[in-house]
């Protein structure tokens, strides 16, 4: 194992809870090291569970620079415990600088499993930045609105210049499971002073009414000698149920069996006063 030099380092760490997690207190928190350089990139991830219930099975896919690697921890993450896994990436950085090494989490929930046969699914998000021959300061700064959608929904988010320089970026909406982003990651023309506004398109896919959700932003700068990304999150509601039939359910049951026993009384009634007449 090789010690990486200072210009190949993981800067920062970061993760996206999904609400889809909702129903499992395991909450996973990410950490990264670089460990080799040559003749792959290697990079040690470090999951840690900070919630109450264990996290078996968990699942991570990584991908950087259109290169991806997916590993498993075969072991139950149990609560405080951490545990750590090598993703490794064959990548050739076109140049020099700050790229995000995306991340994906999943493990298995209590649960009926679905028709496929698939079990229910905790899904989130996480992120690190890697500094690769060089380490270059945030080109721009990114702020994503809350977003509430029912079936489909445009996240707006505020972009602009963090050196007071013009720049040409790409940004990139990436989810976990329950929704699904449409249409191709905008390229925008950031000015040096002041903000545009960029709009990004999300679909429910499955996820429940009445959700949160993280939303992972990436934006890269295809300008200048130097790669410089930027990650923020976006939050994402989804709409509770407009139907007010599953709140009354449970009373429209009891109601309807009230009445039909007292129709059943009445009845009984009608037909013991007609026995007696007779």
């Amino acid at each position: 194992m090789c010690r990486p030099p200072a210009s190949r380092a993981l800067l920062a760490a970061g993760l996206l809870a999904c609400a889809a997690t909702a129903r499992s207190a395991a909450v996973l928190d990410v950490a990264g090291t670089v460990v080799a350089t040559e003749p792959r990139l290697q990079v040690r991830v470090q999951i840690t569970n900070r919630g109450d219930q264990p996290a078996p099975g968990i699942e991570v896919a990584g991908e950087l620079l259109g290169v991806r690697d997916q590993r498993r921890l075969y072991e139950i993450l149990l609560p405080g415990a951490s545990d750590a896994l090598w993703l490794s990436f064959d990548v050739a950085p076109p140049r020099p600088g700050v790229y995000a090494l995306t991340l994906l989490l999943e493990h298995p929930l209590p649960g009926t499993p679905d028709a496929a046969g698939n079990p229910p699914l905790a899904s989130q998000r996480a992120w690190l930045l890697v500094a690769l021959g060089a380490n270059p300061s945030p080109a721009i700064r990114l702020s994503p609105r809350p977003l509430r959608l029912r079936v489909s929904g445009r996240l707006d988010v505020s972009v602009e210049s963090a050196d007071a320089t013009a720049h040409r970026v790409r940004l990139r909406a990436l989810t976990a499971r329950g929704l699904r982003t449409e249409g191709e990651p905008p390229l925008i023309e950031v000015p040096a002073t002041g903000s545009v506004r960029a709009r990004l398109e999300l679909m429910r896919a499955g996820a429940p009414p009445g959700t949160r959700h993280g939303v992972l932003l990436v934006a890269e700068t295809l300008d200048g000698p130097l790669a410089r990304s930027t990650v923020a999150m976006a939050s994402v509601d989804v709409a509770p149920d407009p139907s007010l039939l599953p709140h009354w359910r449970t009373t429209l049951l009891v109601l309807a069996l009230i009445l039909l026993a007292v129709a059943i009384g009445a009845e009984a009634w009608r037909g013991l006063s007609g026995w007696r007449r007779a």
